[in-house]
């Protein structure tokens, strides 16, 4: 049995690479490092490959929505992301054999962290995407598809002093159980822990992205090593790993900003480069239409001075900056990657072409 024990180091590298495969996801570093210590005070989870565990197990994924109209910060207890996974077993699933994340993020890479140290519970490296997605749908393996699949969902969050905290249990269609998550995560105005779409084990090996959660940690390790040499040795330590480009260095002339969904879109500009985002950096375009990269290829903006990542709800003009892409080709991508339908909410956002540029 291959298994990785988590300890402090390896929270810090996961963070650092789930940083860089966000490809501009802004959850905060701090708020997840929190988390991820929290766990870690209580006992030390261990990552287990997928090899190393029965097929036939059951695996839950570990994620967090939040309220694309929401108006003040998101809150969500540590105890309710412990809630999520026992409201599940009250609910009469079977204790799992491990959980996984829903994606790698700077955010989520450390989902379920804290729920397998309190309960005991092994952690899969095994996430449903291995880079950060805009919508819940691009976490689900798949499932959404599957007419004869009914997910589980349980969730809980909220304030409990303003009396917003809420909790609950919901079967049926991924797609409508997760939209009324998503509304339950407005009624109480932010976040939710939600625990989801158990899976067999064996589902995840065509489904998930087996081996990102490392691949995260591998590239954290390699920034830690030289980010005190700034932005040119931290990219160039992580297309070391990741076979990729940079497509410029320079500085933000300006920053065209929105609000859809919820979530900050908008267009950066670079002297002749623009980059449309919806959470992530969806494209890169050089001058009137030259394509240079399409989500779900993964876009990383450095500060050129720090080497430390640019989330798109922080890049703003007269930035130095540095910007990477890596094909989506080279990456470990989860099954909802695969389906053009979940990428057709992001066109309409961005007003641009995702498909036709993807070989879906």
């Amino acid at each position: 049995m291959s298994k990785l024990q988590l300890n402090m180091d390896v929270l810090e590298e996961a963070l650092l690479g789930g940083s860089i495969l966000g490809g501009g996801e802004g959850t905060s570093i701090d708020e997840a490092m929190m988390l991820g210590e929290l766990a870690l005070k209580i006992s030390s989870p261990v990552l287990l490959d997928i090899e190393d565990i029965d097929p036939d197990g059951t695996v839950v994924t570990c994620a967090t929505v939040t309220c694309p109209h929401r108006k003040k910060a998101p809150f969500a207890s540590p105890r309710a992301h412990v809630r999520s996974i026992e409201l599940l077993l009250e609910s009469g699933l079977k204790r799992p054999a491990a959980l996984i994340p829903n994606e790698c993020g700077s955010g989520g890479i450390v989902n379920g962290w804290l729920e397998a140290a309190i309960l005991g519970l092994p952690l899969l490296d095994a996430p449903c995407n291995g880079r950060a997605h805009p919508t819940p749908e691009m976490g689900s393996m798949g499932l959404h598809l599957m007419q004869d699949y009914q997910t589980l969902q349980s969730f809980a969050g909220g304030d409990p002093a303003q009396g917003t905290y809420i909790e609950g249990v919901l079967r049926g269609n991924v797609k409508t159980v997760t939209a009324m998550v998503r509304q339950d995560a407005c009624v109480v105005g932010g976040l939710l822990a939600v625990a989801r779409n158990p899976v067999k084990a064996e589902y995840l090996h065509e489904n998930a992205a087996p081996g990102a959660i490392k691949l995260a940690i591998r590239l954290g390790a390699a920034v830690k090593e030289v980010r005190n040499g700034g932005g040119e040795a931290v990219t160039a330590a992580v297309l070391s790993i990741l076979p990729g480009e940079v497509l410029c260095r320079g500085k933000v002339d300006a920053v065209d900003r929105f609000t859809a969904g919820g979530m900050d879109s908008g267009t950066a500009y670079i002297g002749d480069i623009s980059i449309t985002f919806w959470r992530e950096y969806m494209t890169v375009e050089s001058g009137e239409d030259e394509r240079l990269a399409t989500f779900p290829d993964l876009v990383t903006v450095f500060d050129a001075e720090t080497g430390m990542t640019i989330a798109s709800s922080e890049i703003a003009s007269d930035m130095d900056v540095i910007v990477i892409t890596v094909s989506r080709r080279r990456l470990l991508l989860g099954a909802g990657m695969r389906f053009p339908d979940l990428f057709e909410p992001a066109e309409k956002v961005i007003g641009k072409k995702l498909l036709q540029y993807l070989d879906l």
